[in-house]
């Protein structure tokens, strides 16, 4: 009888100390950090639209080009682009009567850099 006392209680000492050990034991997960951004963009072309830029010096895995109409900042274009790219056509059209904000960010494992913008019109 003695013994069936005791064991909720041992049982419930082992618990709480799992838990503090796990509790301080966990390292916490941090997130990667973003890729350098691409430099220098601007148009070599506006009829037709053509942009190009400079890639960063450190490591990145790809680089998202995207199109918004400033007017209403709706997305109206998005590419991706292998590593290595440095200038892109945009084979979409455009409005000579809107605004467009051709945004560059490179890309890392999933996150993405700041972004780097130029406007068309």
């Amino acid at each position: 009888m003695s013994l069936l006392r005791t064991w909720p209680e041992r049982s419930m000492i082992r618990i709480m100390v799992l838990s503090f050990i796990l509790l301080f034991s966990i390292v916490p997960i941090t997130s990667a950090a973003a890729p350098d951004p691409v430099t220098n963009l601007h148009f070599t072309s506006t009829s037709p639209v053509i942009i190009a830029w400079t890639n960063p010096t450190t490591d990145y895995d790809s680089i998202k080009v995207i199109k918004l109409n400033r007017t209403n900042l709706v997305q109206v274009y998005k590419k991706d682009l292998t590593k290595g790219t440095t200038s892109h056509y945009d084979t979409t059209s455009v409005d000579p009567t809107k605004q467009y904000w051709y945004i560059v960010q490179t890309v890392k494992g999933g996150v993405v850099s700041s972004q780097v913008k130029v406007i068309l019109n």
